[in-house]
């Protein structure tokens, strides 16, 4: 009851406002005659309501005070025991005004679910006048009573003239709630010195709540020199005579070792004993215990109607975290409905994590219709109110949403924002801003002096872009163990990316010995926590029999999890299995993972589609899209598409003919070393495809694609010495050409040689 306690005043939202109404509205008529007419005030579990009579003419009005209260375990009986303790209490006189409340009245509270979660007690305050003109009289605990109507009015003026009225008489409640309104800035300017001073006075008469206030100034330093260990005593002084925001509040000390040492499970017994009393404070404290395991046993069921009840008592984090649980499942079947619901009830008062995943909702159309203008709106507030988190997310937001002018350089901005504020994700992104240029101009020193500030703060992340740039003389000169030291810290970490990197270079002796075994332990580490190139490189070396012998069903398993993951690689060395292997082999299963793969832009799938498109015998042949598939991948300068791609060009397939352009195809293969693109291009020189007759240069490049057991080389090569065309005439030389060409089944050099 607020005559016993004066806490600060919650920043109602509207949604709570209305959830009190319409229960108000509910129980019409009260006490058979009253209506609700105005909602006056809201102190943490009371209200003050105004009521008018239901009789047609009668302008009679009266008023009545709500006190909910709420148990965590929807215990009826424990409800109806706190609610007949509050009724004797108020039997006693202790505080109160005689016949204050003249009849009373309980309704229950239920859920969604029709749980009874709490019960509000309404009682009838007894008619009588708010002002009176001469306060000489008047005895200190009537000043407090009449000052404070006046103050649930917010008539602070003259509230405040009752409160120093008491003040003189030494009523310990006026002094306290005269360092309220000082410390609050009610009716007087704000003055924290000033509100200590009276929270000082009022508890050296013994008066509890204002020993819970200025342990709370002691605690942080308002108004007064921060002192733990004061704070401390005052909270459990507090605590001893059972005031809930005392015994949260000592909690607090326990947990984060202030005044005292450190122990989280005896915090935890506070907030459990404050949370039977139904303070939302201790709920969401206890409700993150449960939910983390922190000090008593995770569970998340408990944890979730922790956070219910707190946010059904208008608590703005526990709200946010009812939203995080439904929006995720936790403690509760998954409803993103109900998690944009409270993410948006928690937001109503710029709970900056609340805008965020608002934000995050209207951006993905999760439990409302996708608006990304409203969840740039979100984005917006939240970081212009300086939440870190929020500016980074904004950042992200620009840059996967480049249809927005100036995207690119207001992502770079925002990243900027929360790198001062040393959010390490907004550090390594605007790192690769840097070393990609985007939205910023491109520097590469830069990046790398970003990614080394983000790895000192132990993020395994910029360990591991560090450890990169390092392999790779990226920004910086290339150091292959400075590369491994911050992979192996990556890796230590748990960041899978680090170890398949690090994976990679044992698997390669790249400034470490060649080690298959520890490679597949790195891959296998991340491929435990799902991470797709991890359940590929696994899958990569169960086939290739790298540290195990070679295992095609391991392999396929888990290429297959790779693959559900939308790991292209899997998908095609999959589609290279089913169309490969002979034990294994089923065209269309490699033809459906190929599609997986194209469908992921994959352009060695689709080389392999456009072989089977221009074949024609599993699939119905479709020349014009295998030379779509052709085009796309040569365009992206895969040597064996190049190749066929200047074949296309060479014999006009698909009704498009240009041999300088396949000439110009089979140069790039063959620069890249494919033997076929190699044997093409002297094809060119030898014939003037493209370009001119050059036989030396063909006789070159023939024998370069030979050396590498090209059968359709070796018989250029034995033609050219039979025939001597372009280099001098050699029959010996030729015969052996022939017969390579013979040995690897190519059917001209065996009629040559005939």
């Amino acid at each position: 009851i607020s005559r016993l306690k004066i806490s600060a005043y919650l920043f109602i939202d509207k949604e709570l406002i209305m959830d009190i109404i319409d229960r108000i509205k509910s129980y019409e008529p009260l006490f058979d005659w009253w209506l609700f007419d105005d909602l006056i005030s809201i102190i943490d579990q009371e209200s003050l309501i105004k009521v008018k009579h239901l009789s047609y003419g009668n302008e009679k009005h009266a008023f009545v005070k709500v006190v909910t209260v709420y148990d965590q375990d929807n215990n009826l009986k424990y409800l109806e025991k706190r609610i007949q303790d509050i009724k004797s209490h108020l039997n006693l006189n202790q505080g109160y005004i005689e016949d204050e409340f003249v009849e009373d009245e309980q309704y229950l509270i239920e859920n969604n679910q029709g749980e009874v979660i709490g019960i509000d007690l309404c009682l009838l305050m007894k008619e009588d006048t708010y002002k009176v003109d001469d306060l000489d009289d008047l005895s200190g605990k009537l000043l407090y009573e009449l000052g404070l109507k006046l103050f649930d009015k917010h008539e602070y003026d003259e509230a405040l003239r009752y409160f120093k009225k008491g003040e003189v008489v030494n009523n310990s409640d006026c002094i306290c709630i005269i360092g309220y309104l000082y410390e609050r800035g009610l009716g007087v300017e704000r003055d924290y010195v000033k509100a200590a001073y009276y929270y000082q006075k009022a508890t050296s008469l013994n008066n509890i709540v204002a020993s819970c206030n200025l342990a709370y100034f002691y605690e942080l330093g308002i108004g007064i020199e921060q002192d733990y260990q004061k704070a401390y005593e005052l909270y459990l002084k507090g605590a001893e005579t059972g005031f809930p925001r005392a015994i949260c509040n000592l909690g607090y000390c326990y947990e984060y070792g202030r005044g005292v040492k450190a122990d989280l499970k005896q915090a935890v017994e506070y907030y459990l004993e404050a949370a039977r009393l139904g303070y939302s404070e201790a709920l969401y404290s206890l409700g993150t215990c449960l939910e983390f395991g922190e000090g008593i046993e995770k569970d998340i069921e408990r944890a979730f109607k922790c956070y219910e009840e707190a946010a059904n008592q208008g608590h703005e984090r526990s709200q946010y975290r009812l939203g995080y649980c439904y929006e995720n499942g936790l403690g509760t079947l998954q409803d993103f409905v109900k998690a944009f619901y409270w993410y948006e009830r928690a937001s109503k008062n710029n709970y900056p994590p609340a805008l965020v995943s608002l934000a995050t909702c209207y951006e993905l159309g999760q439990g409302t219709i996708e608006d990304l203008k409203m969840a740039r709106s979100y984005y917006k507030k939240a970081a212009h109110l300086g939440y870190v988190r929020a500016q980074f997310w904004l950042g992200y937001f620009y840059e996967t949403h480049l249809e927005i002018k100036n995207a690119a350089y207001r992502c770079s901005y925002w990243y900027r924002k929360a790198s001062k504020q040393n959010d390490v994700q907004a550090i390594v992104a605007l790192g690769y801003c840097y070393e990609s240029g985007f939205g910023v101009k491109r520097d590469l020193k830069r990046a790398v002096e970003l990614y080394f500030r983000a790895a000192k703060l132990n993020y395994p992340a910029a360990q591991c872009n560090l450890a990169y740039c390092y392999e790779m003389g990226i920004g910086t000169k290339p150091d292959i163990k400075q590369a491994i030291y911050y992979y192996r810290l990556a890796s230590k970490a748990g960041y899978p990316r680090a170890m398949c990197n690090l994976g990679y270079l044992y698997d390669h002796g790249e400034g470490v010995k060649i080690n298959h075994q520890k490679a597949f332990d790195l891959y296998m580490q991340a491929a435990k926590v799902n991470y797709a190139p991890g359940l590929y490189h696994v899958g990569l070396a169960y086939e290739e029999g790298k540290a195990n012998e070679v295992n095609i069903d391991k392999a396929i398993t888990f290429y297959k999890r790779a693959a559900n993951l939308d790991y292209a690689m899997a998908m095609y060395n999959l589609g290279l299995i089913y169309e490969q292997n002979e034990d294994y082999h089923d065209d269309l299963k490699a033809i459906s993972y190929y599609e997986m793969a194209i469908d992921q832009n994959d352009i060695r799938a689709m080389y392999r589609m456009a072989l089977y498109l221009d074949e024609g015998k599993v699939i119905a042949k479709d020349v014009q899209k295998a030379f779509t598939y052709l085009q796309i991948s040569a365009n992206k300068e895969y040597a064996p598409a190049m190749n066929m791609y200047g074949i296309y060009l060479e014999d006009g397939i698909s009704d498009y003919k240009d041999s300088q352009e396949a000439f110009r195809y089979f140069l790039k293969a063959s620069n890249q070393g494919y033997v076929p693109g190699i044997y093409n291009l002297g094809r060119c020189y030898f014939y003037g495809i493209g370009t001119d007759v050059n036989k030396q240069e063909a006789f070159e490049l023939f024998c370069k694609a030979s050396a590498m057991k090209y059968r359709e080389a070796c018989f250029m090569v034995g033609y050219m010495y039979c025939y001597g065309d372009g280099i001098e005439k050699d029959i010996q030389k030729a015969k052996e050409y022939y017969q390579e060409s013979a040995d690897l089944g190519f059917q001209d050099a065996i009629k040559e040689l005939e």
